[in-house]
């Protein structure tokens, strides 16, 4: 896997350049790291968020406020190697730490958190320690842009839920109007998702995929993730 150095775009996430496994993207507000693309989204009465933490729109009466949360990237601190060509998941048991994105709006992340790598299935508690959570014990997927993490406040329930026939085909419609993917819906093929709630109602309020993350030229340029945040019964990427 070729390392890369951040570059940050306009009203992005910062952090200090360093080679790191993947490419975490979005659209408006979010970082890039080469490998993953990552889109938080969550819809506004009257508009879209903007990136994180996440603002979401005023919470249902008698529904509590979702929790922030912040995109952070895993390093398993592995020496160097050869890229990884893994077809299918992967997945490795692994110390390491998460370097945690900071948003030019809202505040950074602090403090004890919980860590999340949706797709694997795996929660780890942790402390935010000058932008950085050392884990002694979590897990990586050794595929290429598969290394992107959730962040968020510690006592967070998070639950791994399957999602709805509903909320796939609302995620796949969302993901094959963005630009990098230009309307292809093979570019779809073999899309996987994973999904959490955080509110304990049973059902997905965020769901993060891995796939083809750019088309161009009639093939796929770029695997990696996107994430989604539910907000008022959508799922939106934020643009």
């Amino acid at each position: 896997m070729a390392a890369a150095t951040e570059r940050r775009p306009s009203g992005g996430w910062r952090g200090g350049a360093r080679p790191c496994r993947s490419v975490l993207a979005a659209r408006t507000g979010w970082r890039m790291l080469a490998g993953v693309r990552v889109a938080l989204a969550a819809v506004l009465a009257g508009g879209v968020a903007a990136a994180g933490p996440a603002r979401a729109a005023p919470p249902a009466a008698g529904k509590a406020a979702p929790p922030p949360l912040w995109i952070g990237v895993f390093d398993p601190k592995v020496p160097s190697h050869p890229p990884w060509d893994n077809p299918k998941l992967t997945p490795v048991a692994h110390g390491g730490a998460v370097r945690v994105l900071t948003p030019d709006h809202g505040p950074a992340a602090s403090g004890d958190v919980v860590v999340v790598h949706v797709l694997l299935g795996k929660t780890a508690p942790g402390k935010v320690d000058r932008g950085a959570v050392v884990l002694s014990e979590f897990a990586f997927d050794q595929r290429d842009g598969d290394d992107g993490v959730i962040v968020m406040p510690a006592g967070t329930p998070v639950a791994f839920v399957a999602a709805s026939k509903a909320d796939v085909a609302a995620v796949r419609a969302t993901l094959i109007h963005t630009e990098a993917l230009t309307g292809v819906r093979r570019a779809l093929d073999g899309l996987e998702l994973g999904a959490i709630d955080v509110d304990a109602d049973g059902k997905a309020d965020l769901i993060a995929t891995y796939g083809c993350t750019t088309w161009f030229n009639g093939a796929c340029q770029s695997r990696g993730q996107f994430v989604l945040v539910r907000r008022g019964g959508r799922w939106t990427i934020v643009e």
